[in-house]
């Protein structure tokens, strides 16, 4: 029963908040049309604001394709691998996308014999733990060794994620990023920005392994991501 009114809430967050933005936009856009043909000057520069509006969209719909079709499961053999946090519940337990993050991770530990696995994430205001300290006991709960585990605790987002992992592997490798495997783990629609960023932070040899984003997840988080990956392209370095 606690499951399903989880599921219920998440769905009415990741459906009811594009759908309210949809109806805000689009009301407006009617108000506002009407309004400004009173005023010729005004109602030009309305027409411009429009096609600029509808390239965003074009715009908007080709980074979606991106990150729909970026490769998401490579399974070759790497030196490390990353796993980037995604939040705690109740301030100390991996949330449902962390955990089917780890979840993915254990595999590629297992399967493809990886010799060790960075987990970054920092602490955030409302948790008890840094993110990397409770991916590591959820990771030594299911049987992975804890010398294979190497916690990156200071990050606060992803592309401080990339780049303090980056700084782990170095130190535990005594190699540059360029000279070392890495697989990065992260979910489905978190693929393409990830690599983005690691390719700004200097990675040249990795692949990246996604789980899957759960359905009712999935307005929000892809909306949310194409907006985000606007930000990393242009701000992050």
């Amino acid at each position: 029963m606690d499951k399903f009114i989880y599921i219920l809430s998440e769905f009415k967050l990741a459906f009811g908040m594009p759908i309210a933005i949809f109806v805000i936009v689009f009301t407006a856009y009617y108000l506002i049309k009407n309004k400004l043909k009173e005023s010729e000057s005004a109602y030009k520069f309305f027409k411009i604001t429009k096609i600029l509006f509808c390239i965003f969209i074009v715009f908007f719909i080709g980074i979606e394709t991106a990150i729909i079709t970026y490769p998401k499961s490579n399974e070759n053999k790497v030196d490390y691998i990353i796993v980037l946090g995604a939040g705690l519940d109740d301030g100390e337990t991996p949330n449902l996308i962390l955990s089917e993050r780890l979840d993915a991770a254990i595999k590629c530990i297992k399967d493809n014999e990886a010799d060790y696995v960075v987990l970054s994430g920092g602490q955030g205001s409302d948790e008890k733990i840094p993110e990397s300290q409770a991916m590591s006991k959820y990771l030594q709960d299911r049987g992975i060794d804890k010398d294979r585990i190497i916690e990156e605790n200071q990050s606060s987002d992803t592309n401080e994620n990339i780049k303090y992992s980056k700084e782990k592997i170095e130190e535990h490798s005594h190699k540059s990023i360029k000279d070392v495997s890495v697989k990065i783990v992260t979910t489905d629609f978190h693929a393409f920005r990830s690599s983005i960023l690691a390719r700004k932070n200097g990675y040249v040899s990795f692949n990246n392994y996604s789980s899957s984003t759960a359905w009712y997840f999935v307005p929000s988080t892809y909306t949310r991501e194409a907006l985000a990956i606007i930000k990393s392209v242009l701000f992050d370095k």
